[in-house]
């Protein structure tokens, strides 16, 4: 009884109606099947939005290449015969095109379990991964496994003629021309070598110089030049180990100034880059290696708390300055360290990042080597209607060996908190453009700010609310990386071994 009044018992089970007994049951289904839709809902409409982003990405392709058949049935001169993407070749089929396949779908089948895993193995993974898919690449241009693994002979040919006085060497570096070698007074020996292609000149003799070092360690026999280059193999191997340790330095970079969870997504994005195709056994690739880490150094040193900080920022500087000997315009990547120096507010930073960039400019100079010099005899000079040419084909060449992931990229640069790595980059491509060093080769020239470029991929929509936000980041692009690699794929079958 409640207040008096007597109380009606609950129907036992046995009592209910079929449909009662089966009511909690229809609700519990119906809560399953909604919580199930809601869960697939920002699944599909991702999975739609990356399928507009290829969309709009093989429209531009397409219309990129067009643009690239017409310049080449004009009659302006282009200063090199089959420039990418104008010279494309026979395709090159052969069971090594199955690796890069393979590799592609073993990381895309990885990636979301390896996202979740400790950020040591993470950043293993990322290694062992960009590797992976470089040698792929590179065995699948032909005709042999190991053709592509071989580093350009007229690298092997001026690291071999170093001999025993490399400081000779460099002292007549911007001396040299390939229309004769320098004086034995300019160069301070007897028989200084010329250089004897133009693409030495384009860039400054870092690569030349680590060709050289690593084949004193015994990793090649450069003693006939480009005739040994059947040894060169190991050499090859190195250098693309070389480059691929960049990815993990960026993803370090990108944890600090954005967050975790956008740096663990970013891994596979960097992992599977088209760009990878001139990554493997390119000397002039392992500029990736010291402005990544020039990069990762100065935004890790400005961070809140961190002691020793102007030796973080020297270090940082020592970096880019070493960077600046391997290529020209990769120096103003510091625009993105200046950038988060800025935002961290440590100016003082930036003074110390500045010294340390010239130390090794100064020791250089020392040494023999002008690098404002050798910044003058790199410069191409152009009619209009060339600039012009090189001006489309440029564009065209980042869009084809940047992927999908740069239509995203650039549909969300305003939501990331990595504009700092974009400033940079785009500092960078800025001078290659107005220094006169984009006219052809940019595929190589411009590899070190490729990473870069794909960090505003993995910006969450809407933006997080401060910089501290360690959940919410952009969902793991799985289509455009596919499409990326695939295209990656189609491009080497295309441009085969050369």
């Amino acid at each position: 009884m409640v207040n008096g009044r007597p109380t009606r018992a609950a129907p036992s089970p046995a009592r209910l109606t079929p449909s009662a007994r089966q009511e909690p049951t229809r609700h519990i289904r119906t809560r399953k099947v909604t919580g199930t839709l809601l869960r697939r809902a920002p699944a599909l409409s991702a999975l739609r939005a990356e399928g507009v982003d290829v969309g709009l990405w093989c429209a531009a392709a397409g219309f990129g290449l067009l643009l690239s058949g017409l310049i080449a049935a004009t009659d302006v001169d282009l200063g090199s015969a089959a420039p990418f993407p104008v010279g494309w070749r026979t395709p090159h089929l052969a069971p090594a095109t199955l690796l890069p396949v393979l590799v592609a779908i073993v990381t895309l089948a990885l990636a979301r379990r390896a996202i979740r895993a400790r950020w040591p193995l993470l950043l293993l993974f990322g290694f062992a991964g960009s590797l992976c898919w470089s040698l792929a690449l590179a065995a699948a241009a032909g005709p042999g496994l190991t053709d592509g693994l071989r580093p350009p002979p007229v690298y092997l040919t001026a690291a071999g003629a170093v001999g025993d006085e490399p400081l000779s060497y460099l002292a007549g570096w911007v001396a040299q021309s390939v229309d004769g070698p320098v004086s034995a007074a300019q160069a301070g020996a007897t028989d200084l070598p010329r250089a004897p292609s133009s693409l030495l000149t384009s860039h400054p003799p870092g690569p030349v110089l680590l060709v050289w070092g690593l084949d004193q360690l015994g990793l090649g026999d450069l003693a006939d030049g480009a005739d040994g280059a059947g040894s060169a193999v190991p050499l090859g191997l190195a250098l693309t180990a070389l480059t691929a340790l960049g990815v993990p330095l960026v993803a370090v970079a990108v944890r600090s100034l954005c967050h975790e969870t956008a740096a663990r997504r970013a891994i596979p994005v960097l992992v599977l880059t088209p760009w990878a195709l001139w990554a493997a056994a390119s000397p002039r690739a392992v500029a990736i290696l010291p402005a990544a880490a020039a990069v990762a150094v100065g935004v890790l040193g400005c961070e809140p708390g961190r002691r020793w900080r102007l030796s973080w920022a020297l270090l940082s500087g020592l970096l880019l300055g070493v960077s600046g000997l391997f290529d020209y315009a990769v120096v103003w990547l510091g625009v993105a360290v200046a950038a988060a120096y800025f935002v961290r507010r440590q100016p003082l930073m930036n003074v110390f990042t500045g010294l340390g960039a010239l130390l090794p400019l100064w020791l250089f100079f020392a040494w023999g080597f002008s690098w404002p010099d050798g910044l003058t005899q790199a410069r191409v000079d152009t009619g209009p209607a060339t600039m012009l040419a090189w001006l489309a084909l440029d564009a065209v060449v980042v869009l084809l060996a940047g992927g999908p992931v740069l239509v995203r990229a650039l549909r969300r640069i305003r939501l990331t908190p990595g504009w700092p790595f974009l400033v940079g980059a785009g500092a960078a491509v800025l001078f290659s453009l107005c220094a006169g060093l984009a006219w052809g080769g940019v595929e190589l020239a411009w590899l070190p700010l490729a990473p870069w470029l794909a960090v505003a991929a993995l910006a969450p929509r809407p933006r997080p609310d401060g910089p501290g936000d360690t959940v919410r980041a952009g969902d793991l692009p799985g289509l455009l990386i596919g499409t990326g690699a695939l295209a990656a794929i189609v491009l080497r079958v295309f441009l085969g071994n050369g």
